[in-house]
């Protein structure tokens, strides 16, 4: 069997003539795109901001169990200030004359409300179990500027983690929540 090799010097002369061809096409459908293609308008859709109800409670009825409330927001209205607690904290007396703490956060802090002792306010805030890492981070950053002040605080089982703070006689600013 005799084996004829044929020259293929034919198909190198079509090669860049194709090559040039290809391109033309692929930048003839790019320009074809460009020009029909409609821009695509990306809708965002917001939801809306919930209302969150913020559970105002009877100051007799949290007194009567503050742990039972561990976790919710709530708003006690007409807290009597007993004593101070550092530059963010406060005593008030429980309805059975317990103290309870009261830590103001930088929010609460904000609203211009002053905070003295024997003061009447409303607060609206978290009731947080009390813990030793709690304590820790408010060791950090100063909220315990007397030696004393940290063992009062380690007294508190749970306490209020307040983020808004008004005058109880009606002159107030609540602008955070």
């Amino acid at each position: 069997m005799a084996t004829v090799l044929k020259s293929r010097a034919g198909a190198a002369k079509l090669g860049t003539p194709l090559m040039i061809l290809c391109f033309l096409a692929i930048g003839g459908f790019l320009y074809w795109l460009s020009v029909t293609a409609e821009p695509t308008e990306v809708v965002v859709e917001e939801e809306p901001e919930e209302d969150v109800a913020v559970n105002v409670v009877a100051f007799a009825d949290f007194s009567a169990g503050t742990s039972s409330y561990i976790g919710e927001e709530i708003t006690l209205e007409g807290i009597s200030v007993s004593s101070l607690l550092g530059p963010q904290g406060a005593w008030t007396s429980l309805e059975n004359g317990t103290p309870y703490l009261l830590r103001f956060m930088e929010s609460a802090l904000a609203d211009s409300v002053e905070i003295v002792s024997g003061g009447s306010i409303n607060v609206t805030g978290s009731v947080v179990a009390m813990s030793d890492s709690i304590l820790d981070a408010w060791e950090a950053v100063g909220g315990f500027p007397q030696a004393g002040d940290r063992m009062q605080a380690e007294f508190a089982l749970d306490f209020i983690e307040v983020t808004s703070v008004s005058d109880a006689q009606g002159g107030s600013d609540d602008s955070s929540s």
